[in-house]
């Protein structure tokens, strides 16, 4: 009889998580995954599969906590706008402290464009922030805090457009005062009646 698989699922996703960040899911090795997560090889294949598998589970935890988190800050602001505009800042802060970077965003360049299931994930994604964000925009101008011939959706789209501009100017610029001033252009713009 083999013996029972013990550990906290959440928590090896987590170290697992870190190093796929770290390192790339190219350059992560089997070994490098089971030596963080503090488990043998045969206890990551019998519960969650293989490397891929493991991938998957990691990207899929990674997006649901962001957009987790998202939600549950728009749904402390009365106003639509006001959940908006800290939804700006906040990425734009979080450009500039992350060190890391976007798992989503290093994945899309480095597996997505060859890997049909990571592309799925990805696009699931962007598609619940897109309907995320279309809904708060439509909400402002519902309640005529933006300007009623605006597409909420193409705002939308043009928002999350821009997060990702913005880590590729911080990657390469170093520059946290530039990330708060397009942070501060895009709100002023979008805001314009």
């Amino acid at each position: 009889m083999g013996r029972s698989v013990e550990f906290n699922e959440c928590e090896i996703i987590e170290k697992a998580m870190n190093v796929f960040w770290e390192k790339g899911y190219h350059a992560t090795s089997m070994q490098d995954l089971v030596d963080a997560m503090q488990i043998n090889r045969s206890s990551l294949y019998n519960t969650i599969g293989d490397k891929h598998c493991l991938f998957i589970k990691c990207v899929t935890t990674y997006a649901e906590a962001g957009l987790r988190e998202t939600r549950e800050k728009v749904a402390k602001e009365k106003s639509a706008l006001q959940a908006l505009v800290n939804i700006i800042r906040d990425k734009a802060a979080w450009v500039v402290d992350c060190e890391k970077g976007c798992l989503g965003v290093k994945t899309i360049f480095e597996i997505a464009p060859e890997d049909v299931e990571v592309r799925k994930v990805l696009s699931r994604n962007n598609e619940m922030y897109l309907e995320l964000f279309s809904g708060i925009i439509q909400k402002a101008i519902n309640d005529g805090e933006l300007d009623a011939s605006e597409d909420a959706s193409l705002m939308a789209e043009y928002i999350l457009t821009t997060f990702t501009g913005w880590k590729q100017a911080y990657i390469l610029h170093q520059d946290p005062i530039k990330i708060k001033k397009m942070s501060e252009y895009l709100i002023k713009n979008i805001t314009r009646k």
